[in-house]
């Protein structure tokens, strides 16, 4: 159920743009996109709640545009048992806020391609919970654990990305992106302004 309320929020905000736009093929945009392919992958890794993105650009020139990113995703790892004898599981909600350049190729008025570099800040919070108790674990800073106490809750997020959009009309379109970031694969909608 909890899972739900992120998808559903976008949902909303997905109609409330699309309602909203009323300039015909401005200068400005928003994109929402949702995570096809996550950036927690693996075999001890298993997405909670889907990465979700949310974007506000200007398009300065016909091939260049600076965007404000925003995305968010939670991932928890499998349980297992560490050398330690707890077996737990680390529970991850990751945020993303950053600015997107991006150089774009008008193929046709329908088809655009485009790529680029995202610049900003990953912030984590990291709980590891003790499967059989549901207990939080807390871990001594001084003394050698299976994961880092002292781990840092955030990080310069830098990355490149290529994608393509199709315009169904002037103000609204869909998009594919692939690139390092809140998912590796992500898909959503633009709307003109």
């Amino acid at each position: 159920m909890t899972k739900l309320v992120p998808l559903t929020c976008l949902c909303i905000l997905m109609f409330c743009t699309i309602v909203t736009a009323q300039s015909p093929a401005g200068s400005f945009f928003i994109s929402s996109g949702i995570g096809i392919m996550p950036s927690y992958i693996g075999k001890t890794a298993q997405t909670e709640i889907p990465a979700i993105s949310l974007e506000a650009g200007y398009r300065i020139s016909n091939i260049f545009s600076l965007n404000a990113y925003v995305g968010y995703t939670e991932a928890s790892s499998k349980p297992k048992v560490l050398s330690d004898g707890i077996e737990s599981s680390v529970h991850n909600k990751t945020t993303m806020f950053g600015i997107k350049s991006q150089l774009h190729k008008n193929f046709t008025d329908k088809i655009e391609m485009y790529g680029g570099v995202i610049l900003g800040l990953s912030t984590f919070n990291r709980t590891e919970t003790d499967v059989r108790t549901g207990e939080k674990v807390v871990r001594e800073s001084n003394q050698p654990t299976p994961y880092d106490p002292n781990a840092p809750n955030s990080q310069l997020l830098y990355s490149g990305f290529v994608g393509g959009k199709y315009w169904l009309n002037p103000r609204l379109g869909f998009y594919s992106e692939i690139g390092v970031g809140i998912s590796l694969l992500t898909a959503g909608f633009s709307v003109r302004l």
